[in-house]
């Protein structure tokens, strides 16, 4: 997508990226993101910075669509879900390095004391635990 795009939603917008079509208009192998898990929630799956999704196959019969989700969990929808074709910018995001201890600290904040690590053979022996 780039600035000034006009962005189509509707079984009649173009197979272009940034417009939003149900799954059944959308071929297979195509790339999505923004997948609606149940007709009109607005989306929910593969929204995350970098994700997309994959339409495996469509299922006419039962009127469902197979996708494989960035997990790499297939899960089945109904084919009236709607998707926006493309992927969620920001890929990348997560592979630079920290560089600092403070950024670590702010990282790791959220999972309980889980950082810093110090072990037992890295201390003085007055200062372990250990011994009692």
């Amino acid at each position: 997508m780039y600035t000034g795009q006009f962005v189509y939603c509707g079984k009649k917008a173009n197979l272009v990226v940034g417009n939003v079509l149900p799954l059944r208009s959308i071929p297979e192998g195509a790339v999505v993101c923004n997948v609606e898990h149940h007709v009109g929630d607005r989306g929910v799956f593969a929204r995350a910075s970098g994700d997309y999704a994959i339409v495996i196959s469509h299922n006419p019969d039962n009127g469902t669509t197979r996708i494989k989700l960035p997990s790499g969990a297939k899960k089945i929808v109904p084919s009236g879900c709607r998707a926006m074709v493309g992927q969620v910018a920001g890929g990348g995001r997560t592979e630079k390095p920290l560089l600092k201890a403070g950024n670590a600290y702010h990282k790791f904040r959220v999972k309980r004391n889980s950082w810093p690590n110090s072990w037992c053979c890295y201390e003085s022996c007055g200062a372990s635990s250990w011994w009692w």
